[in-house]
């Protein structure tokens, strides 16, 4: 495993392009286009807000205050799309970190932006295609009827029509409130 820098995090997004050819927005992004690359935005932009995505956004577009997104993204001069398309089909090597970041959110490239790809664990393609595919089990073992089974001291403390609120004391020193909503 490799250390994560931003080289590898721009390498990852380009990879990531490459082989999905612009995963779900493949439609506007397989043979990019400046009036494609606007529309894909104008698309996702109501449907993709993730934690950081808004930031992202707010670096490559530049929002003014209080303005109307959508109308800002269609207004945008083509132009300022033509260094992701350059990118995007091998054109240059590198772009700047704000085309880099829309970049990720047009694919849908995780982890995002490069802040929080530098701080996730070191992992390897392998076992983040092992962890998509097959989801975890887990197993449980029943106890046998000569194994004795401790049972939490369980109390309903405040009911009403839309909650009932449940505390369960696992230990002398550890007390569990749950609230279960109706």
């Amino acid at each position: 495993m490799s250390r994560k820098t931003s080289m590898t995090y721009k390498n990852e997004i380009l990879e990531q392009y490459q082989r999905e050819r612009g995963g779900e927005m493949s439609n506007y992004l397989f043979e990019p286009t400046r009036r494609q690359i606007k529309e894909a935005c104008l698309w996702l932009l109501p449907r993709r807000k993730e934690k950081y995505d808004e930031g992202i956004l707010n670096r490559f577009f530049k929002f003014k205050e209080g303005e109307n997104k959508s109308y800002a993204i269609e207004r945008m001069k083509g132009d300022k799309f033509k260094p992701i398309i350059n990118f995007l089909k091998g054109e240059t090597k590198s772009t700047t970190p704000a085309n880099l970041e829309l970049i990720s959110w047009l694919i849908d490239f995780k982890p995002r932006p490069l802040s929080v790809y530098l701080n996730t664990e070191k992992y390897t393609k392998t076992e983040t295609t092992r962890q998509k595919s097959m989801p975890m089990k887990q197993t449980y073992q029943i106890p046998t009827e000569t194994e004795m089974v401790e049972i939490p001291d369980t109390k309903v403390i405040q009911k009403d029509d839309r909650s009932i609120t449940i505390i369960s004391q696992i230990n002398p020193s550890l007390k569990i409130t749950t609230i279960v909503s109706l």
